[in-house]
C-alpha cells in the first residue's frame, strides 16, 4: 500500500513537470582518478568542508558510485566496504553494526546521522537498521569515522560516526525508476522525480518498496524473519543567492516484520538554513521533528517523539585560527502502550531533555604544514547530568602527498531509557515456580546508572607515493570505564506477578581495546581499481563481567579486497572478497559479492548481483540478542532507467 501511494505521488509529479530536464547518464567512480578521490571534500570530522587527506581522524568515504557499483541494497550492507567496520547481519531484518568493538543489535557506541538528523534510538540504543531505507541512488556520500567524534557530535559518538549525506534536489532533476527481483531480495522497486519551482527552487519526490525472504535458522528450519517495507518522501532546496541555501525534507518509512508479528514506522521532517558570510565564516540553523514507533503487539508499543534544534557558527580569528561553536537542544518524549501483559509497563509517559554547547579551535601553527585542533562539548541530560567530551588533534604534512595525525579524545555513552528508567520490566529468564510466591526474573532499569566513559588515543598516516597508489593506516588504544550490562542481583521485590527477580542494568566492568586498520588502493590502469584492507582488534575486559569475546561481539581480524574493472565505457565488473575471524559462538567465514553491469544507452543500466557466494549460508553473529539466522547465498537482477 505504501509503495503504491509513493509511486502514485511520483507519477503525479511527473505529470505536473514544469519543463523537460535533460536525462542524467550513469557515471563510474573510475571516472575520477585516485588523486581526486583522496582529496574529496568531507564535513564529519570538523563540521566544515576539508579534504579527506587533511582530516585528523580515521575517515573513509563511500561515494554515490561506490554504492551503485557495490550492489548493496541497503546502507547497512554498503558499510561492509569500509575498512574496520564490523557489519554482521543477524537475520533477514536485523543487523549489528559498529567499529572497534562492542558490536550488538543495538550498538550504543556508534552514532548514525542522516542529513544531520541523529537516528540513534534513545529508547534502547543503537539504530533500527531496517528503517534506514534511503534510496541509494539519491545518497551523495556516506562519511564514516572510526573512533570518537563526541566533541562535535555529542554522546554515543564513541567508536564511530556514520554520516549519510543526501544529494541536493538540484542534483536529482529529471526522473529515475528501478526494479529488481531475486531469490533472497524478492523485489526492490522505486523511483523519484525532480523538478523546479520558479528559478531557484528545486524539488524531488521519491518512493520505494522491498520484499525480503525469510532466512534459515541455524538448524535449517525457517527463522520467521522475512519482512517487507517501504519509504516515501520529498526534498526541497532553495538557493536564494550564491551564499544562501535552505533545505526542507521529510520521509515516512514503514515495515512489516517477523511474519506480521511486529510493525514499525518512522516519520520525520527536517529544515536547515545555511549562509556563507565570507571565505572563513558561515552560520547554520537546523531543526527536525521525528516519531519512531516500535510495535510488538505481544509485548508493548514504544513511541519516541523527538524535537531537536541546533545552531552553529564558523569564523576566522586572526590569520591562523578557525573557530566553530554551536548549541543544541533536544527533547525526547516516550509513550509506552501495554500489550498482552500490562504488568510489564510501569510508567506510560516520560521524557528526557538534552542541551549542549561546543567550541573547537583549529590553529595553523605552520600554515599548510602543522595544525593543532582542540575543543570540547559540554552536554547536559536529565538522567546523568553534565558530561564533558574534549579532544585534541594534530595534523602534520611533511610533503603535499602525505599526512600524519594524532588525537586524544574523551567520549561518553549515555544510558538508554530502558537502562536508566524503571519504566518497563521485560522477562529475564524462565519463572521459578518453586518459590512462594513464584519468582519472575526481570530486566529492570536503574536510575543510579552512570554514563560509560572512553579515553581514546589514535595515530594515523596517509600517503600517495604515486598517482596510482594510496595508503591509509590508523592505530588506536581505548580505555573504557563504567561499562553497562545486565547484573543478576540475587534479590527480589514484590510483583505483580508474584515476586520479581531483579536483573539490574549497572556499571559492572571496564575494558581496553587496541588495534588498527590499513588500506591500500592501486590503479594498475585507468579502467581498474583495487583496494585491499586489513583490521586488527584486541580487547581486555575486567570487572564483574570478563568474557571479552561476548562483550565485544566483534572479530579480531577482518580482511577485504575490492576490485572495480571497466571492460568498456558501458560494461563493468565489481567484486568484493571478505574474511571475518571467529566471534564468540560464530565460526570464521569468507565470502564474496560480485556485480556485473551493462549500459546499452547512457540512461539505461542492467545489472546482475551475486551475494555471499562462497557458501550456501553462514552465521555472522551467533551470540546476538533476538532471532539468529543464517545469511544465505543470493542473486538478483536490476534495471535502472533515468529520464
Amino acid at each position: 500500500m505504501l509503495a503504491g501511494t509513493a509511486l502514485a505521488v511520483l507519477a503525479g509529479a511527473c505529470a505536473a513537470r514544469a519543463g523537460d530536464s535533460p536525462p542524467k547518464s550513469f557515471k563510474d567512480s573510475t571516472d575520477l582518478d585516485l588523486e581526486q578521490l583522496v582529496n574529496i571534500q568531507v564535513t564529519s570530522v570538523s563540521k566544515k568542508e576539508e579534504k579527506l587527506t587533511d582530516a585528523a581522524a580515521a575517515i573513509s568515504v563511500l561515494s554515490n558510485d561506490d554504492l551503485r557499483r557495490s550492489g548493496a541494497t541497503t546502507v547497512a550492507d554498503a558499510l561492509r566496504l569500509v575498512p574496520g567496520m564490523d557489519v554482521a547481519q543477524i537475520n533477514s531484518s536485523t543487523w549489528a553494526i559498529s567499529a572497534r568493538g562492542f558490536n550488538e543489535p543495538h550498538s550504543r557506541s556508534l552514532l548514525v546521522l542522516v542529513d544531520g538528523r541523529a537516528v540513534y534510538s534513545p529508547w534502547d540504543g543503537g539504530v533500527t537498521w531496517n528503517l534506514q531505507q534511503q534510496m541509494l541512488e539519491d545518497v551523495d556520500r556516506i562519511e564514516v569515522i572510526r573512533g570518537p567524534g563526541g566533541t562535535l557530535w555529542g554522546a554515543n559518538a564513541v567508536n564511530g560516526v556514520v554520516n549519510i549525506v543526501s544529494k541536493s534536489a538540484r542534483d536529482t532533476q529529471g526522473g529515475l525508476i528501478y526494479g529488481s527481483g531475486g531469490d533472497v531480495h524478492l523485489t526492490m522497486d522505486g523511483g523519484r522525480y525532480g523538478g523546479m519551482i520558479g528559478s531557484n527552487t528545486y524539488y524531488r519526490v521519491f518512493g520505494s518498496y522491498q520484499l525480503n525472504d525469510d532466512y534459515p535458522a541455524p538448524d535449517g528450519s525457517p527463522s520467521g524473519t522475512g519482512w517487507q517495507g517501504g519509504q516515501g518522501g520529498f526534498r526541497i532546496d532553495n538557493y536564494a543567492s550564491a551564499d544562501t541555501h535552505a533545505t526542507w525534507q521529510g520521509d515516512f518509512t514503514k515495515n512489516d516484520l517477523f511474519e506480521h508479528t511486529q510493525d514499525d514506522y518512522n516519520l520525520n521532517t527536517l529544515g536547515r538554513w545555511t549562509r556563507t558570510l565570507s571565505d572563513r565564516s558561515s552560520i547554520e540553523f537546523q531543526t527536525y521533528l521525528e516519531r519512531l514507533d516500535i510495535n510488538v503487539p505481544s509485548s508493548y508499543e514504544t513511541v519516541v517523539d523527538t524535537f531537536d534544534i541546533t545552531a552553529q557558527h564558523n569564523f576566522g580569528l586572526g590569520e591562523r585560527n578557525d573557530v566553530i561553536w554551536g548549541v543544541d537542544y533536544r527533547l525526547n518524549y516516550v509513550t509506552l502502550n501495554s500489550g498482552i501483559d500490562p504488568t510489564q509497563v510501569r510508567d506510560h509517559h516520560f521524557s528526557e531533555q538534552l542541551g549542549s554547547v561546543f567550541v573547537q579551535d583549529e590553529f595553523k601553527i605552520v600554515p599548510d604544514k602543522l595544525t593543532l585542533t582542540a575543543g570540547t562539548k559540554i552536554d547536559y541530560n536529565t538522567l546523568t547530568g553534565v558530561e564533558l567530551q574534549p579532544s585534541v588533534r594534530a595534523m602534520f604534512k611533511p610533503t603535499p602527498n602525505q599526512t600524519a595525525w594524532a588525537a586524544v579524545s574523551r567520549a561518553v555513552i549515555t544510558p538508554t531509557f530502558t537502562q536508566g528508567h524503571d519504566a518497563v520490566r521485560t522477562p529475564g529468564g524462565p519463572p521459578d515456580f518453586g518459590t512462594v510466591p513464584p519468582t519472575f526474573p526481570s530486566f529492570i532499569g536503574n536510575p543510579e546508572v552512570a554514563s560509560s566513559i572512553e579515553w581514546a588515543y589514535e595515530l594515523g598516516y596517509r600517503i600517495q607515493p604515486t598517482k596510482r597508489v594510496s595508503v591509509d593506516v590508523a592505530a588506536y588504544f581505548s580505555q573504557y570505564t563504567k561499562l553497562i550490562t545486565q547484573e543478576d542481583t540475587g534479590t527480589t521485590i514484590p510483583g505483580p506477578p508474584g515476586q520479581i527477580g531483579v536483573i539490574l542494568w549497572n556499571n559492572t566492568y571496564d575494558a581496553q581495546t587496541y588495534g588498527g586498520e590499513a588500506s591500500v588502493t592501486v590503479e594498475p590502469v585507468d579502467a581498474w581499481r583495487l583496494t585491499a584492507s586489513y583490521s586488527l582488534m584486541h580487547v581486555v575486559a575486567y570487572g564483574r563481567l570478563v568474557d571479552s569475546d561476548a562483550i565485544t561481539g566483534s572479530p579480531k581480524q577482518q580482511v577485504g579486497l575490492r576490485s572495480s574493472y571497466d571492460f568498456t565505457k558501458r560494461a563493468s565488473l565489481d567484486a568484493q572478497l571478505r574474511y571475518v575471524s571467529p566471534v564468540a559462538l560464530t565460526s570464521a567465514y569468507i565470502t564474496a559479492d560480485v556485480r556485473l553491469s551493462y549500459r546499452p544507452t547512457d540512461t539505461l543500466e542492467l545489472s546482475l548481483v551475486g551475494q555471499n557466494l562462497f557458501s550456501k549460508q553462514h552465521i555472522e553473529l551467533g551470540n546476538a540478542q533476538g532471532v539468529v539466522a543464517q545469511v544465505p547465498r543470493g542473486f538478483y537482477g536490476k534495471v535502472t532507467w533515468r529520464f
